[in-house]
């Protein structure tokens, strides 16, 4: 699997753990601040309590996906262990998984044209035509066996 089928999975993960992310803010507002208790952190409505315990676990598995596929873009890039941790706070903060993704996808496209190591095969094992322009110098597109046009 290429880097960039990783980062589209990853992608869609991203986007659906900022929006469960958001829900699951949205429930709690209603459940602790509209309709809260006498102490804050009582809270008076059992249908809140009710959609907050059914949404959370839900919520829950959505950030392990989230995770497992940051997990899986982390390790095609060869990212050191910071941009993993990075990768995991960004899924954890309301709206950053959003943000988060859009830097993540220009820091892999950065470093896929700085490190051509990375740059991803087709099925039949063949480079890929932008793979050795840069790294030529003349901008030419390389093929397969390495020689340049």
């Amino acid at each position: 699997m290429t880097a960039r089928a990783s980062f589209a999975r990853f992608r869609w993960a991203a986007i659906a753990e900022g929006i469960a992310l958001l829900i699951l803010v949205a429930i709690m507002v209603m459940r602790y601040g509209v309709y809260g208790g006498d102490p804050w952190w009582e809270s008076t409505s059992d249908l809140w309590s009710t959609i907050s315990s059914r949404w959370s676990p839900i919520h829950g598995v959505i950030y392990m996906i989230y995770v497992v596929l940051g997990f899986d873009l982390w390790i095609k890039m060869r990212w050191k262990l910071p941009r993993m941790v990075l990768i995991m706070f960004f899924g954890v903060v309301p709206v950053l998984s959003f943000f988060g993704e859009r830097y993540l996808h220009s820091s892999m496209e950065r470093d896929l044209r700085r490190r051509p190591t990375l740059q991803d095969a087709d099925a039949s094992g063949a480079e890929s035509s932008t793979t050795r322009g840069p790294d030529t110098g003349t901008g030419a597109a390389g093929r397969a066996d390495g020689t340049v046009d």
